[in-house]
């Protein structure tokens, strides 16, 4: 789906080219009307098919993770924990229109999700 989302982007450029934004502007033109079709559907394929969302929130929960266990603050590891809720209702979310090479990547950031969350549970125990 990557090569897609590539070719569309390259496309998107390009239609953007064409548009005259110094004269004869036109947003009901066929150039513009070129790039907004391919800008959208570019978007909306980096949006549902790119899970650079799932790394932000499962990146933020191992940096308050970290917080928590250099300081004890209790307040860090609860920070962690809602970045791990707010990633597997993403997964879930990309799950539901991903590829089987999307899956797979969900998968794995799953796995990661549930190994950071028996980390976490493990200290609440101690």
């Amino acid at each position: 789906m990557k090569d897609r989302i590539k070719i569309l982007r390259e496309d998107f450029k390009e239609a953007l080219s064409d548009i005259d934004f110094k004269g004869a502007y036109n947003p009901w033109g066929k150039a513009f009307m070129k790039a907004s079709f391919l800008g959208e559907m570019w978007f909306l394929l980096k949006m549902l098919y790119e899970d650079d969302d799932v790394e932000e929130e499962l990146d933020g929960a191992k940096k308050y993770f970290e917080k928590y266990l250099s300081s004890g603050d209790t307040t860090f590891r609860d920070m962690a924990k809602d970045e791990l809720r707010h990633a597997g209702i993403l997964i879930k979310k990309h799950s539901e229109w991903a590829d089987d090479e999307q899956q797979k990547i969900l998968d794995a950031h799953e796995s990661e999700r549930q190994e950071l969350m028996k980390a976490i549970d493990k200290t609440i125990k101690e």
